[in-house]
């Protein structure tokens, strides 16, 4: 299995857009206010250093995953304690993202269907791409990411006609560096799921060429949720943006052209979902292959059918909206997934393998 670089930075750019948009706006917009938008651009940058470690990382152990590499990195006991940490990070914000997704569509467009129904077609669909491996997910990024992107970018464009500059006054003062970068952390956290770039780079066709296409993934989501932002502030204002649950979504409710082009969120609505596919595509694809890999099963897609009831029992914890899309993400994502999954032990890990292979190189020198 293999994907080219122009393929990662499809997936990345694809599975992060949709639902760093759709819900991170709304508590930038609460911590930060009318600079929430610089908060989105901080969450950007702190995304592409996270992006830049992982591929720091891979390279220094080409064609190789997460798995293969952490055991002579730190230990087969150390490196068994991280497996569990990060199985249990990924299987749950798999789940969570497939109760986000099911709660935006009971509360958009299905009112009356039973949760468990969206989970699981959107959980059968992606079972079927994952069972033709990363390169079968990279293809469907590659078709399917400039339709998510052009109708994103298009709906701010054809936004930008009713902005009003002023919205954003006062600029920075009335925030501070600190408010700036608390807003940042949601978004942030929900860029650091670029952290499976430790899995993803091992199937790189040139292992060497990674490291750009990652970060312009990243770069490009940050950059369009900042805009989104943006756009929000100086049309509604801030205190509006921030009472509305689906900031984003009531935008392109808002558009309309000359009174004829309009209701973009019918269109909207399956290009977003075309995101969240991509999502948890990629997700139960690091999850099987992952636990694959510990397990030490050759046929690994045989762990599909273990996986996929796991994560559905799971996505079915949460009692409403309020514990997968507030309680989930204020109260583990971001005080706990992100410092120490996201950011800690990447850093930790780009610190061990490049001191070891100093001293390697060191050793070599003197031979």
């Amino acid at each position: 299995m293999r994907i080219s670089g122009k393929q990662l930075f499809w997936m990345i750019a694809t599975m992060q857009v949709s639902m760093t948009i759709l819900l991170t706006i709304h508590p930038a917009l609460m911590t930060a206010k009318q600079d929430s938008w610089l908060s989105m651009l901080s969450a950007t940058l702190i995304g592409m250093f996270i992006a830049f470690i992982c591929t720091r990382i891979n390279r220094k152990y080409p064609g190789q995953t997460f798995v293969n590499y952490l055991p002579p990195l730190v230990g087969k006991w150390l490196a068994g304690f991280l497996f569990v940490i990060y199985g249990a990070f990924w299987f749950s914000v798999l789940a969570m993202v497939l109760r986000q997704y099911a709660d935006f569509i009971l509360a958009t467009i299905l009112p009356r269907t039973p949760i468990f129904v969206p989970v699981i077609a959107m959980l059968l669909v992606a079972i079927y791409v994952t069972k033709t491996g990363i390169e079968g997910i990279g293809r469907c990024s590659e078709v399917m990411g400039p339709f998510l992107l052009f109708i994103i970018i298009l709906s701010l464009l054809l936004s930008v006609q009713d902005i009003q500059l002023k919205q954003i006054l006062p600029f920075y003062v009335d925030s501070g560096w600190k408010v700036i970068l608390k807003g940042s952390l949601p978004t942030s956290t929900f860029l650091g799921d670029c952290v499976m770039l430790v899995f993803l780079l091992a199937f790189l066709r040139h292992p060497d060429q990674g490291t750009k296409p990652a970060i312009l993934g990243v770069a490009t989501t940050g950059l369009l949720t900042s805009a989104a932002s943006f756009v929000l502030v100086t049309l509604f204002g801030s205190q509006m943006a921030a009472g509305q649950t689906y900031p984003y979504f009531n935008l392109v409710r808002y558009i309309s052209v000359y009174n004829f082009f309009q209701n973009l969120d019918a269109i909207l609505i399956p290009i977003w979902i075309i995101g969240v596919f991509m999502k948890v595509s990629l997700y139960l694809f690091v999850c099987t292959y992952g636990t694959a890999q510990i397990f030490k099963i050759a046929k690994w897609t045989r762990m599909l059918w273990i996986v996929a009831p796991i994560i559905l029992l799971i996505a079915m914890v949460p009692r409403s909206y309020f514990d997968s899309s507030v309680f989930f993400p204020q109260k583990i994502a971001v005080p706990y997934i992100f410092p120490i999954h996201m950011l800690g032990i990447p850093l930790l890990l780009w610190g061990i393998s490049s001191f070891k292979h100093k001293k390697n190189r060191d050793a070599h020198s003197k031979v």
